[in-house]
């Protein structure tokens, strides 16, 4: 769940007027044409002009200039807390960097209370005390130093209004005290102020979300939907995203993709990413190339955002990236960004989730690419020399041992037993955004018995319709790796008769498993057959080969061919299996039915090796049968991975006290 930022311009009278005639005041310095407006000044405003010009770059949002400014004016006037709160709003809303912001502020407090002490009266410029308390209290709660950042608030409502009072939920939420969030929701829907009422409606949303309620949270998400298209005309995006959030928990999928198309209309928002949400949600549904659109445009929606917001879910971006990397076959590249992932953790103040959930997922991720690179290091080197073979085997198990150190991480981040239960709860803010289809990598990472416990104990408090088949889903796989077939068959098949099209990545392995289980091998022909229509990257991502009959001619580059398939981890001979046609150098998949399935393409070049030509081909034809049909040849991942209302100035305040 995101935070909202809502749009309110404060009532002020005109207090004073600085000059009878057009004053610069843009800055301290030489000024352009365009630099030139005219000064006004505000109750409790006070301040000497060069410092008035300082904080009107501010207010026009021109903040490398005013940091450059304020940093001059200080040099002759140490003492100037306006210039120390300038430079902090410019430090925070023009680069981002919080801890300097902070400082600066801090510092722009102490010296005010040192000049006009702590609680100043209206004859005083008490408005530059309550901006730097505001300021103070927005530093400290994009820090997520949410003690600091209440103390603050409390501090500026025992002396300014209008009160912070929906504001107060969403750090409370943050410390888990979900009874004091819910009653600054409720003081903040007593005022009858719509901008407040509007974000304590964001606020309770997240709040039922993260305390567990998940019909609750659905019912308070539609309503904070509700208010804002009732009394603004249209919800904001990140209301709309909370609502779609909420849907998926109660597995509505349907409603939670309307929703979303609507937040990526609806204008920018400051928190959350709709285009983010929209590709998961079609990646879990097998809709590779609708997915791949809306991964487009996570990072341009992200560079319209201001500069202190931009990078508060880039990692949930790299995330939903490398996840797509792995399906389309391309753990190489999904390493590149699992590696940034882990080490870049996202900015969480402005999000509901429990950081180390999100890390735990890209560790799992990690893993899965590991694993998946060391299936195709294998593949790439079947038709080649024996100590190529050999090389290629020695990198695949260097792989696996990164992979198990991949999966001790896994283990580390879920050593909370509570977050580790929670984990099963798909779709639950317990869950994060674990991918269902990513779910079951589970058991390797962590071991059958401990995910069997996991979940049995997750089902046992699970009351949501339709949640059982996850469950079982879940359970279908780790009865296999215990080999306890019959069982495993059991919940497979209940999970297939239950779980929704929304989820059709999760449902083809579950076949998977329910093939792997059978003991009749035309049966499990045929169930391959189906996985291979919708996911058939599951094979690599498994470790698993296909039951194969090998067919060829007898021309020498097809018995080459022939004993190269065969060696490839992706194929296993079966009287029973889907028919490998190899002719004239050219290698084709049909099913049982006689489909056809996909043929390598590879034609001769020069001064190529017979050795490099076959091994060409039979990339070809891995390429051709175990990767979904997304034409990626034109994609630079770089530029995916990012290498309607205007929201309420951060600067607007207050009444006198």
């Amino acid at each position: 769940m995101s935070a909202t930022k809502s749009a309110r311009f404060e009532q002020v009278l005109l207090a004073a007027v600085l000059s009878a005639s057009c004053v610069a005041i843009c800055s301290p310095s030489s000024v352009t044409a365009d630099d030139m407006v005219a000064p006004l000044l505000l109750e409790g405003e006070e301040a000497e002009v060069e410092e008035l010009a300082l904080w009107a770059l501010i207010e026009r949002e021109r903040y490398v200039r005013s940091r450059e400014e304020a940093e001059k004016y200080l040099l002759d006037h140490p003492r100037s807390y306006v210039a120390h709160l300038v430079l902090g709003m410019a430090q925070h809303y023009g680069e981002a960097n919080f801890p300097k912001a902070l400082f600066h502020e801090t510092r722009a407090l102490d010296l005010f209370e040192a000049a006009e002490g702590v609680q100043p009266t209206p004859s005083q410029p008490w408005r530059w005390h309550a901006r730097i308390l505001v300021g103070l209290t927005r530093a400290h709660g994009d820090l997520e130093h949410y003690d600091e950042q209440l103390g603050f608030m409390y501090r500026y409502n025992e002396l300014y209004t209008p009160q912070l009072k929906a504001e107060l939920a969403w750090p409370l939420m943050k410390k888990r005290d979900f009874e004091k969030a819910r009653l600054a929701a409720e003081d903040g829907l007593a005022t009858g102020d719509p901008y407040q009422i509007e974000r304590a409606k964001n606020a309770l949303c997240a709040i039922e979300y993260e305390a567990g309620d998940d019909e609750k949270a659905y019912e308070v998400c539609a309503d904070a939907v509700e208010y804002g298209r009732t009394h603004f005309g249209s919800a904001t995006a990140v209301d709309l995203g909370n609502f779609a959030e909420a849907a998926r928990s109660v597995f509505r999928f349907d409603e939670a993709e309307r929703l979303l198309i609507d937040a990526s209309k609806g204008g920018l928002s400051w928190y959350g990413n709709p285009w983010l949400e929209l590709a998961d949600l079609y990646m879990r549904a097998g809709r590779f190339a609708e997915a791949l659109s809306a991964l487009r445009e996570v990072p341009r929606h992200r560079a319209a955002r201001p500069a202190h917001v931009r990078d508060s879910d880039r990692n949930e971006a790299r995330r939903s990236l490398a996840a797509f990397l792995l399906l389309m076959g391309r753990p190489d590249e999904a390493l590149r960004i699992t590696d940034k992932a882990a080490v870049l953790p996202d900015r969480r103040a402005h999000n509901s989730r429990d950081p180390e959930q999100d890390r735990s997922i890209v560790a799992l991720l990690d893993r899965q690419a590991r694993l998946m690179l060391a299936e195709m290091t294998r593949e790439r080197a079947a038709a080649k020399a024996f100590h190529l073979r050999c090389w290629a085997y020695g990198q695949a198990l260097w792989l696996r041992f990164e992979a198990w150190m991949s999966a001790r991480q896994v283990a580390r981040f879920l050593d909370d037993e509570a977050r580790l239960v929670g984990t099963f709860a798909l779709g639950t803010a317990r869950s994060a955004v674990m991918p269902a289809w990513l779910l079951g990598e589970l058991i390797g990472a962590l071991g059958p018995g401990v995910v069997r416990a996991a979940v049995t104990e997750m089902r046992g408090a699970d009351r949501r319709q339709g949640a059982a088949p996850y469950y079982d889903a879940v359970l279908a796989e780790v009865s296999l790796a215990q080999r306890e077939y019959d069982e495993a068959i059991e919940h497979a098949e209940r999970a297939l008769r239950q779980l929704p099209p929304g989820d059709a990545l999760l449902r083809e392995r579950v076949r998977a498993v329910l093939a792997k289980a059978l003991s009749d091998p035309r049966e499990t022909t045929s169930l391959y057959e189906e996985v291979l229509g919708t996911d058939p990257g599951l094979f690599r991502r498994l470790g698993w080969a296909l039951p194969v009959e090998v067919q060829s001619s007898d021309a020498e580059i097809d018995r080459v061919l022939a004993k190269a398939v065969m060696r490839s981890p992706r194929f296993e001979r079966s009287g029973n299996g889907l028919r490998v046609q190899i002719d004239g150098g050219r290698i084709c998949l049909f099913g049982r039915t006689g489909a056809a399935w996909g043929c390598s393409d590879a034609g001769v070049q020069e001064d190529e090796t017979a050795e490099s030509h076959a091994q060409r081909v039979l990339d070809s034809f891995h390429a051709a049968i175990f990767s979904p049909r997304v034409d990626l040849s034109r994609i630079d991942i770089n530029s995916l991975d990012g290498s309607n209302r205007v929201t309420r100035n951060p600067l607007d305040m207050l009444l006198a006290p």
